[in-house]
């Protein structure tokens, strides 16, 4: 990716895209007859896609040194998701660390044409608060999202020997539920993403352990993949390169099948790694989440 938009080579070959929804879109084939007051097929593609880029910005927890858990960090991003032309919708990520505690938050919202199929009904909010344990491991405690057509809130609380969700109105769990012992040991998705901005060493050698919106289990399975040069909006110079192999485990609302991301990290000087791109193939070709700007501990990478 040596100029903006270039691609980073050819997408994996996978059957389909994984489905990282909440439980408000049930993806159809573009070409499909569109029957009065149902969203077009094209527009409720890009919806789907939109809420799998929240899921994919995500990392592992790691060793922080002393100095970090003293002064803190601090990280914003915004990204657009774009599929095939069209700009789908922004997110916009907050992550702050003090000592031993932290917090982060984070919007999505349908953006351009597809607000003008769907409106609000796509857009959430979330946030999350936890501890840093000893060994730098991000441990969140509270987690919330709320949006949606029905204007769900759906609360998780973690605890030492289960995760559990509550949601209002209610929300079937997935096919199979999660089982307390698949949940064991995984982090939501604003702490993922939070870990993987604090990681040390090198962030795409690793398996994440994802427990995305209080009830979808997965692995992202991650192995390094070289360096690329990026010249965009966020960030300029070279970033680490991650295959991400994303394996369902239990709790979607619909079949999963395996299937293969590119993260892109752009190292800083202030030490931490901001996710700068991601691409995800899916059955309508391939799906863009890029940074528009980062700002690590208040200063702007680009």
């Amino acid at each position: 990716m040596g100029a903006r938009g270039s691609s980073l080579g050819a997408a994996p070959d996978v059957s389909k895209q994984p489905n990282l929804v909440h439980d408000v879109i049930s993806p159809v084939k573009l070409g499909t007859t569109l029957p009065e007051n149902r969203l077009d097929p094209i527009m409720r593609k890009l919806a789907a896609l939109l809420c799998l880029g929240l899921a994919a910005l995500t990392g592992p927890a790691a060793a922080q040194d002393a100095e970090a858990a003293t002064t803190g960090r601090h990280f914003e991003a915004v990204y657009s998701v774009r599929a095939r032309g069209i700009t789908a919708g922004d997110f916009n990520y907050s992550f702050r660390q003090n000592g031993a505690g932290y917090e982060a938050s984070a919007e999505r919202r349908i953006t351009g044409l597809l607000r003008m199929t769907v409106g609000d009904s796509q857009d959430y909010s979330y946030s999350v608060r936890g501890q840093v344990r000893p060994d730098g491991a991000l441990q969140p405690v509270t987690y919330r999202h709320q949006g949606g057509r029905r204007d769900r809130v759906v609360d998780v609380r973690f605890t030492a020997n289960d995760i559990i969700t509550t949601a209002n109105p209610p929300m079937g769990m997935g096919h199979p539920p999660a089982t307390q012992a698949q949940k064991a040991g995984a982090i939501d998705q604003l702490s993922a993403i939070a870990s993987m901005v604090v990681a040390t060493g090198d962030p795409c050698s690793r398996t994440l352990r994802v427990y995305m919106d209080g009830r979808a289990r997965f692995d992202f399975v991650m192995s390094p993949n070289g360096r690329v040069n990026v010249n965009g909006p966020a960030f300029h110079g070279q970033a680490l390169r991650c295959r991400v192999q994303f394996r369902p485990i239990a709790g979607f609302s619909d079949p999963q099948e395996a299937s293969v991301l590119t993260f892109l990290f752009a190292p800083t000087t202030q030490g931490m790694y901001a996710p700068v791109r991601i691409e995800m193939p899916s059955d309508n070709g391939l799906v863009v989440l890029d940074a528009r700007t980062l700002t690590v501990n208040g200063t702007r990478l680009r």
